[in-house]
């Protein structure tokens, strides 16, 4: 395999085009940063980056930009990268836009298929059975696959394409309601199925909006009540 930081690519043999060099990096981070292994308003050294994604700096400084425009990454005029800040204000805004976005979704939502309702009901048991055996990384895929699943039977494209825009940028936020929930939000989630599998697509919307509600307030509530007891410790 032969690489080519100027151009950001990788070619596989036979010719056929890898993974970019750029993609990659960008991959390797974001994961880091959404799992903790960076955390909040850590800074991003541009050796270690290119280190530990087998890249050059050319690719790094192009992720980090990318990283920049996803609002995980920070960066100060002569300082360098760092990773954003968890945000009440912005997780506020996120989810509140997230619910305007995903309802209207849900409103404009096709009949189930049966296919498509006999799917989402084995997503929903692997979904539980991962939360069961505490597997964080697998679960938050099985989350993914179930919500768009529900936003692939919208007649708009663009709520499809603007909806995984956002979710992108909720996923650390997501991450830390895990824990806080008793059933890794199970209940919910099968109402919001239950109302759109009878075609009761406002019922879905509404069932929806209380799910991503209940979120952003876990998240804020455990947040607090954790740095209360860490300034309880100092």
């Amino acid at each position: 395999m032969s690489t080519n930081d100027n151009e950001g690519s990788t070619t596989e043999r036979g010719g056929e085009p890898g993974p970019s060099l750029v993609d990659r990096t960008v991959a390797i981070t974001r994961e880091r940063i959404l799992t903790g292994e960076y955390e909040p308003g850590a800074r991003l050294r541009l050796h270690q980056l290119a280190g530990e994604a087998g890249v050059s700096l050319i690719p790094v400084r192009e992720a980090l930009r990318i990283l920049e425009a996803e609002r995980l990454v920070v960066t100060v005029p002569n300082k360098g990268a760092r990773v954003a800040d968890l945000s009440f204000e912005d997780m506020r805004d996120l989810y509140a836009t997230r619910i305007l976005l995903e309802a209207a979704a849900l409103r404009t939502a096709r009949p189930l298929a049966r296919k498509d309702a006999d799917a989402m009901r084995e997503t929903l048991s692997d979904m539980k059975a991962a939360y069961e055996a505490d597997d964080q990384d697998k679960m938050l895929v099985l989350h993914r696959q179930f919500h768009f699943g529900l936003y692939e039977q919208t007649t708009s494209p663009w709520l499809s394409y603007l909806i995984d825009i956002l979710w992108k940028h909720t996923e650390r936020y997501q991450r830390l309601s895990i824990p806080l929930r008793h059933d890794g939000a199970d209940a919910e989630h099968r109402r919001i199925f239950r109302a759109l599998d009878k075609g009761d697509n406002e019922g879905a919307a509404g069932a929806l909006q209380v799910h991503l509600e209940s979120t952003a307030r876990l998240v804020e509530e455990g947040y607090r009540a954790g740095a209360e007891l860490r300034a309880a410790g100092a």
